[in-house]
């Protein structure tokens, strides 16, 4: 239906992501940008990843120019 279809952080009041990563449960790097509005689609290599629980970090700095960080968790569910 193209909602939800990317994980990606909401950028109010962040002047710059220095990093958005997302691993497994294994602690498996799956994804990581430090671009402002991209998200992950679910897949690792182009391979879909299976159906589970993920963990996310974001590293940035707020419009201030203070240090922003914040972590999560979520279920990707095909």
């Amino acid at each position: 239906d193209g909602r939800n279809d990317r994980l990606r952080p909401l950028g109010a009041g962040i002047g710059e992501i220095k990093d958005f990563s997302i691993y497994n449960r294994w602690g498996e790097l799956v994804f990581s940008t430090r671009q402002n509005g991209i998200g992950w689609d679910g897949n690792k290599n182009g391979l879909p990843q299976p159906t589970g629980t993920y963990v996310w970090q974001v590293s940035a700095t707020d419009y201030r120019g203070r240090p922003y960080f914040q972590k999560g968790i979520f279920t990707l569910i095909r």
